[in-house]
């Protein structure tokens, strides 16, 4: 579905109501896995990884959540989920051959994503008590959109769940879909407070505004939520500042954007939203189309 932005693709639009965490279903598939290219093509994906993290040792080869499909019946959103790793992610979705892999993908299985590794991201429309929104500057040493303005967000990360182990390795089958579900909610919870310095008691509990695919990385897609901040955005600020925050490396700076300011940013403003992540974009487009009449 086009997004009027030509990074962005809307794979699923909460358009009536929010979702919450007890409206999710997951169902974990070793069949929702990435399927293996041709031989001389798989081999690629390694070359591809070695090369971007030579030029970025910071890069770490960490698993996620693979996401194949979304649907939705009466009040529950269901979320086809595998299993992949970041070495997959940069080795298919961002290989200068990605281009074929969609190729194949289409002609064997009619499905141009079947061989990518699309993890599952995670980012938020964090609102504060004075309607502010919050946009961090990624730092130049993020392994994408480096020097951009975003949303926090991350990824839901396996290893909460089976621990630190290869994905090969990781049985989907015997996952607990519900435990999947908190993951995914609590990560986005934890991103934000690690990257903000804003404590969890001050964030209400997220709501699914949609899925965003970013497609300057072949379509990968990102759960995006809105998450009311229960601090003014003097003291979001203030927090931040401090600087003792886990992941305080992950940017350089803060926005705080008046709302009615960020529902019109890109006509608005198209060169703050030029500036802007493609996963910034998704989650902006998202909530603007949540709140569209």
């Amino acid at each position: 579905m086009a997004a009027f932005d030509p990074d962005i693709e809307i794979m699923y639009v909460c358009r009536s109501n929010l979702v919450s965490r007890s409206q999710v279903r997951v169902i974990m598939s070793e069949t929702y896995n990435r399927a293996k290219l041709p031989e001389a093509m798989e081999n690629d994906l390694e070359l591809v990884w070695s090369d971007r993290v030579s030029k970025n040792p910071k890069l770490y080869n960490g698993t996620k959540f693979r996401i194949d499909s979304v649907s939705f019946h009466g009040d529950i959103l269901t979320l086809n989920l595998g299993v992949t790793c970041y070495k997959e992610y940069i080795g298919s979705n961002w290989s200068p051959r990605v281009g074929q892999y969609q190729t194949v993908g289409r002609q064997l299985s009619n499905n141009p994503q079947v061989h990518l590794s699309d993890p599952l991201g995670v980012g938020s429309f964090v609102l504060t008590s004075d309607n502010r929104v919050i946009l961090l500057r990624r730092s130049v040493h993020c392994g994408e959109a480096p020097g951009l303005w975003d949303v926090p967000g991350g990824h839901a990360e396996p290893e909460e769940l089976v621990g630190k182990k290869p994905f090969e390795e990781i049985d989907v089958s015997t996952m607990d879909s519900q435990a999947v579900t908190e993951e995914i909610f609590d990560s986005i919870l934890r991103e934000i407070r690690d990257e903000v310095n804003l404590p969890q008691s001050s964030l209400s509990d997220p709501e699914v505004l949609g899925i965003a695919r970013n497609t300057t990385s072949a379509g990968r897609p990102s759960m995006e939520f809105l998450v009311r901040c229960s601090l003014t955005s003097e003291e979001v600020v203030s927090r931040y500042r401090q600087g003792s925050q886990a992941e305080a490396d992950e940017s350089t700076s803060i926005k705080m954007l008046p709302l009615e300011d960020a529902v019109v940013l890109k006509t608005k403003n198209p060169d703050l939203w030029g500036k802007l992540a493609p996963s910034g974009k998704g989650c902006f487009i998202l909530y603007g189309l949540t709140n569209s009449s």
